[in-house]
């Protein structure tokens, strides 16, 4: 690529609890939140929904509907894995306001003498929090002149969303200040954090390893970083990545709302406004999944987007692209006729929660940590599938299917990570070996605590020669 994209790996620490409940279900499942057409047959269902074919979401959402437009584009790449819909419901709120109607005015004119009569009748007046004033003014002949003074002024319409103490300007009239408001009942839509949160809690225990949409505000980008801090914890044991995408043309913009994505749970692709937005996300997505289904350790960049053309103006040069990737976007690259690939992904987090610089920001990364986290959940759960009795590994009795001791454990992770290195996404066995802790919980009967450190392996993403030439 010709960027540098190397980071050094992290410690990541994930929270597995292996009880008689956990899941055995290692399928890789995707999620598209979005908002289902009105007049659509999902118009107001907010259940969790298994996309079959394209014509039955069709239906289902619409063809005008984000999540069609999205999954269609998905479907067009990947082809096999299991996809589902969530409706985001968004609903409005009646709430009460004294910013209101204007009831009285303090009309104290200290308006200079004008040449021209300013009598009139529905004259607009300007400031204020509100709109839509306006007023009736009269005037009278100055007694030292032709020319007038103002009145009186009257309320003509009393506009709305205005507060006590607005000052209000008339031309050519002057300034007068509201001392009185009705209370008003205005329809507020709710915020994408409420929207998203109360959509997310139809899923249930549904884990999925991606979830994609187009919500992109700090309030959105919040509630799925609740949802996912949440279910990364022992309680759920849910994993999973929220990506979006970023559409702007304006670097020092782009810049600014950067920190609305300032998550390590989140992924904002940011695009020029020359191709559309949720094709752009289906392709990218579609093509993020298939690859780390293919294996988690493979780079996560140089995705053909295959969405049309970007012009030259906002094809961004390598010093624009670095600034974007250093400010937590994921970065496109054209060829010379335009054509948009995914150059380089990493999460939307620059700092950890204590502000300090991340050394590790690599998409691969959190992939990875899922893959281990559910390999070695499913290659434990043996032991909690079946009544077992807890022994030292130091005490002698008879061999008995219902006794586990810590080396059987021991040996059991030592087995899997063994299996993660097959699969490549982890190294190092002998540091494993050596760091691995296998112990009876003092506190708590009944459990066994395992430290499991992983080292996981990096994909390749540059090579850098020191070429030495010398003429004779």
């Amino acid at each position: 690529m010709g960027i540098p994209n190397s980071f050094t790996p992290p410690g990541v620490y994930v929270n597995v609890t292996v009880n008689e409940s956990s899941s055995n279900d290692n399928t890789f499942n995707v999620l598209v939140i979005g908002e289902a057409s009105p007049t659509s047959a999902y118009a107001n269902n907010p259940e969790l929904y298994a996309v079959s074919t394209l014509t039955q979401l069709a239906s289902d959402f619409g063809k005008d509907s984000d999540v069609y437009k999205i999954i269609k584009q998905y479907r067009t790449i990947d082809i096999s894995t299991s996809i589902y819909a969530l409706n985001c419901i968004k609903t409005n709120t009646n709430e009460t306001t004294s910013n209101g109607n204007i009831v009285s005015i303090n009309s104290i004119l200290t308006t200079e003498t004008q040449a021209t009569d300013m009598a009139g009748k529905a004259i607009a007046a300007t400031g204020g929090t509100g709109t839509g004033a306006s007023f009736d003014v009269t005037s009278t002949t100055n007694a030292n002149s032709t020319a007038f003074d103002p009145a009186s002024v009257t309320i003509s319409s009393a506009g709305v969303g205005y507060k006590i103490g607005d000052k209000l300007t008339i031309p050519n009239v002057g300034t007068i200040t509201v001392t009185g408001v009705d209370s008003e009942t205005v329809s507020v839509p709710q915020t994408d954090l409420v929207i998203i949160e109360n959509a997310l809690s139809n899923i249930g225990n549904m884990e999925f390893d991606i979830i994609t949409g187009s919500y992109n505000s700090a309030d959105a980008i919040e509630a799925l970083d609740n949802y996912f801090t949440g279910t990364w914890g022992f309680a759920e044991e849910l994993y999973g990545h929220y990506i979006t995408i970023y559409q702007q043309n304006n670097i020092t913009q782009a810049i600014k709302d950067a920190g609305n994505f300032n998550k390590e749970t989140c992924t904002a692709i940011i695009i020029p406004t020359d191709i559309d937005s949720l094709t752009t996300l289906g392709s990218a997505v579609s093509q993020i999944a298939l690859r780390t289904q293919e294996n988690p350790s493979l780079p996560l960049r140089s995705f053909s987007l295959d969405v049309g053309t970007i012009s030259i103006a906002n094809r961004w040069d390598i010093a624009t692209r670095n600034t974007l990737f250093a400010n937590g976007f994921s970065t496109i690259v054209c060829d010379t006729a335009g054509n948009p690939t995914l150059e380089r992904t990493r999460i939307g987090a620059t700092v950890d929660n204590t502000g300090i610089a991340l050394s590790d920001t690599t998409l691969e990364t959190r992939f990875q940590a899922v893959y281990c986290a559910k390999m070695v959940r499913t290659g434990l759960a043996s032991y909690t599938s079946n009544p077992r009795i807890i022994m030292n590994d130091d005490d002698v009795v008879t061999p008995s299917p219902y006794i586990v001791t810590p080396r059987a454990i021991r040996g059991t992770c030592i087995a899997l990570y063994q299996r993660l290195i097959s699969a490549l996404v982890a190294t190092d066995i002998t540091t494993f070996k050596k760091n691995l802790q296998v112990s009876i919980d003092s506190s708590v009967p009944g459990r066994i605590n395992v430290t499991y450190p992983i080292t996981l392996a990096s994909g390749l993403n540059q090579i850098t020669i020191n070429l030495f030439v010398s003429k004779s």
